[in-house]
């Protein structure tokens, strides 16, 4: 299976809310390499020379608008996907980062 075939696994395992054994059964994958694909981006971006750095010098931020707030005009232009976490609604625009998303989305989805 392909990287990126694992990577989506691992996005749906982590929304899905299921535990790991029960997704990895369900998927016919086994437990441990869905674990271990969970911590390969990580490992790859400690691996990459500049680790730690931002690229070109972009830092990624992310606006935070509470509910009942009007989003600021400066977060246009309107978003390719919405997506929803619970309450939450993450706009994604074309020249988004999937591994900010990731982690976004994966700690809107984490219980508190």
């Amino acid at each position: 299976m392909t990287a990126g075939r694992w990577a989506e696994l691992v996005s749906a395992w982590e929304t899905s809310g299921q535990s790991s054994r029960a997704f990895a059964d369900k998927h016919g994958v086994s437990e441990s390499s869905l674990r271990w694909w969970k911590g390969e981006p990580s490992r790859r971006a400690r691996r990459e020379p500049g680790a730690g750095k931002s690229r070109r010098g972009i830092v990624a931020l992310a606006k935070v608008v509470r509910e009942g707030e009007a989003a600021p005009a400066s977060m246009a232009p309107t978003p390719s996907v919405v997506i929803a976490v619970g309450t939450a609604r993450i706009l994604v625009g074309e020249d988004f980062d999937a591994r900010l998303l990731r982690a976004v989305v994966h700690a809107l989805g984490e219980p508190s």
